[in-house]
């Protein structure tokens, strides 16, 4: 099952590293952008507590490129969704929970009002044209929430010129949203003068794909969170990639349980036994060490068959670290436990600090997936990475091998412009 899955994936690979070649050949610094509207598609898909951006990894993450545009003279038309709002059932109240209103009033502190003119009321039709139209060169405004119009998540030709018409030129750094097709994604690209990948996007792809797949090694790969479902088809890949595999969180029970282990009441998958069977017997025929844990961190009962285990115990904690440190090139995406708990936080700390530790030795370390990078936030001191990646699902499928639709887009765009550049040659 594992090499047949793995498999399914592998005849895009070719496809995968040609356009991956193509956008981080891409250089935003030739294009003449002086007073082009760009339609700049960003990922502020934020937490938001109390009316206020609660991490801002994100907003950070585009500064880089924003600033870049902003220094070139153009007129910048951010445009992002944040969660999913259901406009068609809900009310116009429950809707204010996903406005980006909180991310426009970070982005005028880190800005100025003169530069950042604010945020648009919705992100089509008049009150975004009105607020495209008033910028000057080197200013930039957000538009609102794409996913407040159902015609982004299907790509609905309307929405698509519309959206389109706000800008000239188009720059993707909406890494996190690569693996969907959608209208600010996919559909408004064959309609622009011009697209380019942005810095964030050139660097999740240099990250991501170039590094785990071309790593200096040994490379270690830590993988967490609650279901072996999520997880199995990035394994699978990763298994004919890594030299170590550590398997923490709720999924390793999963693991552990199907190798005949006592897990007391602690929820596993039932029908993904055989899967993690499969998957011990192929890590041991390629020689890959699958690391699981030694003992966890447990709730509600001392009685073994009472107990739900929530963490990853001391002494599992011990060997992930020291399996960790012996890696040249680490890739972590998921946490041990129960991180949002403190009770059940040490584990997901203990790999954080060792990949800090890894980092500070010369080893390149790559974090992906939002709970992973939340963890690493979290922590006083925080712990150096190599790269915090913004992907979620996306950097999960680009590292198992498959072409984002969002990225292909991109690479076809590339392609038509030098294609249409040689031709007036």
């Amino acid at each position: 099952m594992a090499s047949s899955c793995y498999d399914c994936v592998a005849p895009s690979r070719h496809a995968l590293d040609d356009a991956v070649t193509l956008l981080l050949s891409s250089d935003l610094d030739n294009p003449d952008l002086l007073n082009q509207r760009v339609l700049y598609r960003v990922d502020l898909n934020v937490p938001i507590n109390d009316g206020r951006v609660a991490d801002d990894t994100r907003v950070r993450s585009i500064l880089p490129t924003l600033q870049l545009l902003l220094q070139k003279g153009a007129k910048v038309v951010l445009c992002s969704h944040l969660g999913r709002p259901e406009p068609a059932v809900q009310t116009a109240e429950e809707l204010k929970q996903f406005s980006l209103a909180p991310v426009a009033q970070l982005l005028v502190q880190q800005l100025g009002q003169e530069v950042f003119k604010g945020l648009a009321t919705d992100c089509i039709g008049s009150a975004a044209e009105a607020a495209v139209r008033d910028l000057r060169p080197g200013q930039a405004c957000l538009l609102e929430n794409l996913r407040f119009h159902p015609g982004e998540a299907t790509s609905d030709p309307a929405f698509v010129q519309q959206l389109a018409a706000l800008g000239d030129v188009y720059v993707n750094d909406a890494f996190g949203v690569a693996h969907r097709e959608q209208a600010s994604v996919t559909g408004v690209l064959p309609h622009m003068a011009a697209c380019y990948p942005g810095l964030l996007m050139q660097a999740e792809l240099r990250y991501l794909h170039s590094t785990c797949n071309t790593p200096e090694r040994p490379f270690g790969v830590v993988i967490g969170g609650a279901k072996v479902r999520d997880k199995i088809k990035v394994l699978e890949a990763l298994i004919h990639k890594a030299d170590v595999l550590l398997i923490g969180g709720r999924m390793a029970f999963t693991f552990l349980a199907a190798e005949g282990v006592a897990v007391g009441r602690t929820q596993i998958e039932e029908d993904w036994l055989e899967p993690c069977r499969a998957m011990r017997e192929l890590a041991a025929a390629r020689g890959v060490k699958l690391l699981l844990p030694q003992d966890a961190v447990v709730a509600h009962s001392l009685d073994d068959d009472c107990c739900y285990g929530l963490d990853i115990g001391p002494q599992t904690a011990a060997a992930y670290t020291e399996a960790i440190l012996a890696c040249k090139t680490v890739f972590w995406n998921g946490p041990m436990g129960r991180f949002e708990v403190p009770g059940f936080a040490a584990g997901t700390a203990a790999v954080a600090r060792a990949m800090g530790r890894a980092t500070e030795a010369g080893s390149t370390t790559i974090v992906g997936g939002g709970d992973s990078v939340s963890a690493v936030n979290k922590l006083q001191p925080q712990p150096a990475m190599s790269y915090l990646s913004t992907g979620g699902g996306a950097s999960l499928e680009l590292i198992r091998g498959r072409l984002l639709p969002g990225i292909q887009a991109l690479a076809q765009a590339l392609a038509a412009a030098a294609t249409s550049l040689q031709q007036q040659r």
